[in-house]
């Protein structure tokens, strides 16, 4: 009676820790752990067109200073404070913007680097097309250069953080502990074929 005891038991431990054994192994086979290679890797957002962010502005970095204004802005802890505005050439120009300026610091530092591409409207909407249909030619020939844009920065910088409605704007972040830099792209002046791009770094603006 006892052997017989003794034989169902060891039967019942062995079929226990088979079934376990499968499981685990099936577990394993259909959830690999994830390795490097298997995320995205994506670039730092540093600058554009040749200027980079956190920089020192030097009137060397551009081709030419076009304007120089004040420009307020907000510095750590909300405060008030005065920097520049600079409209610039930068040395190394995009084909697909026109017009490039510069946000520093009270202490000089580059915070901000924008950019904007005006369409020529007549050419964009065609000397035949009405009033109506030529706003919404402009209109689609501008966000569908913005999407573009989008779907290539997405490649460098991985998926945007944020976007509008039909592409009116989108966002891209990288955030740690020693840096907090953006790029926005923007499509909500479109109907008026303009658009822009807006490079940010926040711990240069509130390093003050």
């Amino acid at each position: 009676m006892n052997n017989k005891l003794f034989s169902l038991l060891l039967t019942l431990c062995v079929f226990t820790f088979n079934n376990v054994w499968a499981q685990n192994n099936n577990a394993q086979t259909s959830n690999p752990p994830m390795t490097e290679a298997s995320e995205q890797a994506t670039s730092p957002i540093n600058g554009a067109f040749g200027i980079s962010l956190g920089a020192k502005f030097d009137p060397k970095m551009v081709s030419k200073v076009i304007a120089e204004t004040p420009q307020t802005y907000s510095g750590k802890d909300k405060v008030k404070l005065q920097g520049k505005l600079l409209q610039v050439e930068p040395v190394k120009p995009d084909e697909r913007f026109q017009h490039y300026s510069l946000k520093t610091t009270a202490d000089g530092l580059i915070f901000t680097i924008q950019a904007e591409y005006q369409y020529e409207v007549e050419k964009a909407m065609g000397k035949k097309a009405g009033k109506v249909k030529n706003e919404k030619s402009v209109r689609k020939t501008c966000k569908n250069a913005v999407k573009a844009m989008a779907k290539e920065f997405e490649e460098s910088y991985g998926q945007p953080r944020g976007k509008g409605w039909d592409g009116e704007w989108f966002s891209f972040r990288q955030l740690s502990d020693n840096a907090d830099k953006s790029l926005r792209l923007y499509a909500n002046r479109c109907r008026t074929g303009l658009y822009s791009i807006q490079y940010t770094d926040l711990k240069a603006q509130k390093s003050n």
